[in-house]
């Protein structure tokens, strides 16, 4: 079957006849049936996938002292002991199943699966107060779905602040690609690391600006005074090395680019594209992208910059203000060639402006948008935050007509008969029954008034992939239209620029509630989502058995009863996410 992809991964299986096709000569290509019958790149992999095999991992959330940049932070949150956490490897067609305990005494956890589709498996969505209760201390959920994408994403938690804490770490698909490689790099997770815990770091964000980054971690590995170390890698001549890049931060978009070095952007999320080139790619907070980059250059000392650097001032709300000097906002990573010699890279970086919007990309399985089976205008929304009006005593965030606010022990997902829900949970129903037709979503970026600030936020969307019809400058003028409905740019977290708009459009052919929320931790803790309840009255019957969930809740009160000291919903901070 296909190769064994990185040191421990047992490789791919599929039945007994299957035949492995992916070679270096040919990505686009992944396994053959024994009719002959190819998987790959050219299938719709929202209907398609071969059949794999189940997988299981085993993870322990834990509380300990790490130093990724040199400056020991103690009470972090980690995945299995280390930051990031455990990768997890699995390969098209396969089940995972993740047995999550939660070994924090102070917190809950759960563990969402960032973009994967999650078709008629809602429960498993992971997201406390919307599709489960938090898993309590000294317990442990299991998460059972199918893989029905590839390529790479991440995982983590959506308990509050706590992913910025630690609790994230990247997750692999093994999959055709658009274009060849030879050598292949595991995910590099990027963020912004605060030696303020998260928590606190969260409440400064509501009475004051947000706190400043202390440094910029590319995979668990950075620098502080001095301290730390950058991230390496190596590279050999003339080899096409597949690098997979993942925007895991809490307040912080970046450019990612490696001097003299040109990128091949050959996927954006967990969506193929017709392969691009550029010198730097933004990134916003939740974004992934392939890029195949060619190992054709010489420098004086075989060394080379990658730097991942953020937009000062470029994209408003979504940058840390990082104190003069501190950290070093470009250089986070060192790429060798075998002569390299001593001493640090001397290249320079790419003259190319950064900035804060996508890339364009035209994904290689190409959708026609249909028109809207929707009201449009009635479901429009605005991302800002309202000046005048403060919900739980602080001004938050809201995407919807008040900021989201959930309650750990009433996720929605055991409501699904109520026919109304508090209007704190910004339940939005999406009732149409055409799983082939689009719905449309408007979001402007404040309302065109001086009392709510706007800003630029990375918008991400569970369970679904979404064109995006519009993105620009200026709220939405639904008369004055120039929709793009001729295979749109797909993905699943999409920037709306300050002041400006986005307009997406998904099919409603996954049962489910469905949170969609700026990716800005701060944002999204202060409320700036909402709940998408997408074809009510088949949820119950498209997905599993709910009592692991109601035995989840039962415990998660238990364990509130009997710990009155660590955790008062009174004193609730954050929206829950």
């Amino acid at each position: 079957m296909p190769r064994q992809a990185s040191p421990g991964f047992p490789g791919c299986f599929y039945p007994a006849g299957w035949t492995n096709c992916n070679t270096k000569d040919d990505r686009g290509c992944w396994v053959k049936d024994p009719s002959g019958k190819k998987y790959g790149i050219d299938d719709d992999y929202e209907d398609v996938m071969p059949t794999g095999v189940t997988r299981t991992y085993n993870l322990e959330i834990t509380e300990q002292t790490i130093s990724p940049d040199g400056f020991p932070r103690a009470h972090a949150q980690v995945i299995n002991g280390k930051y990031p956490g455990q990768l997890i490897e699995a390969c098209w067609g396969d089940t995972l199943v993740v047995n999550v305990k939660n070994s924090l005494k102070t917190n809950g956890t759960t563990i969402h699966w960032h973009g994967l589709r999650m078709l008629g498996e809602n429960e498993m969505d992971g997201v406390n107060g919307i599709t489960q209760c938090p898993v309590p201390e000294a317990d442990t959920f299991t998460y059972k779905f199918t893989l029905r994408q590839y390529g790479h994403t991440w995982y983590h938690s959506h308990y509050s602040s706590q992913y910025s804490e630690g609790v994230a770490a990247p997750l692999l698909i093994h999959g055709p690609n658009t274009d060849n490689w030879d050598e292949e790099w595991a995910p590099i997770i990027v963020t912004d690391w605060f030696h303020t815990p998260a928590y606190e770091a969260f409440h400064q964000s509501l009475v004051a600006l947000p706190p400043s980054a202390d440094s910029i971690l590319v995979n668990g590995t950075g620098r502080f005074n001095g301290g730390g170390s950058y991230f390496q890698q190596k590279f050999e001549q003339g080899k096409k090395y597949l690098i997979r890049i993942v925007n895991g931060g809490t307040d912080f978009d970046f450019h990612f680019s490696i001097d003299q070095h040109v990128l091949q952007v050959v996927s954006a999320d967990l969506v193929p594209i017709k392969p691009f080139y550029t010198n730097s790619l933004h990134v916003g907070i939740g974004q992934r992208y392939s890029v195949i980059v060619t190992a054709n250059q010489t420098s004086s000392n075989g060394k080379f910059w990658l730097r991942t650097e953020y937009a000062a001032g470029a994209c408003q709300f979504d940058q840390p203000n990082f104190p003069s000097g501190q950290p070093d906002t470009q250089r986070t990573g060192i790429i060798s060639y075998a002569n390299a010699g001593s001493g640090d890279p001397t290249t320079s970086r790419w003259t190319d402006p950064v900035g804060c919007a996508d890339p364009p990309i035209e994904p290689h399985i190409k959708w026609t948008v249909s028109a809207p089976q929707n009201d449009i205008l009635k479901n429009t929304y605005y991302a800002g935050n309202d000046r005048l009006t403060q919900s739980h005593g602080a001004f938050r965030w809201e995407l919807a007509d008040t900021p989201m606010w959930l309650n750990f022990s009433k996720p929605t997902i055991l409501s699904l008969a109520n026919t109304t829900f508090d209007p704190e949970y910004a339940v939005a129903k999406y009732p149409y029954t055409d799983g082939e037709k689009f719905v449309y979503m408007i979001i402007n970026s404040g309302n065109g008034t001086q009392n709510m600030f706007s800003g630029t936020h990375p918008i991400h969307l569970h369970g679904h992939d979404f064109a995006i019809i519009s993105q620009g400058d200026g709220l939405f003028d639904p008369n004055n239209a120039n929709l793009n409905l001729n295979n749109p740019p797909r993905r699943d977290v999409a920037m709306l620029p300050n002041n400006g708009h986005l307009v997406i459009a998904f099919k409603p052919d996954n049962p489910g509630v469905w949170i969609i929320h700026c990716h800005i931790a701060w944002h999204a803790g202060s409320g700036l989502a909402l709940q998408i309840l997408e074809r009510q009255s088949e949820i119950a019957n498209s997905i599993g058995s709910l009592q692991q969930v109601k035995d989840g809740c039962s415990k998660w009160d238990f364990w509130l009863k009997t710990h009155p000291n660590v955790w008062d919903y009174s004193k609730q901070e954050d929206s829950g996410v």
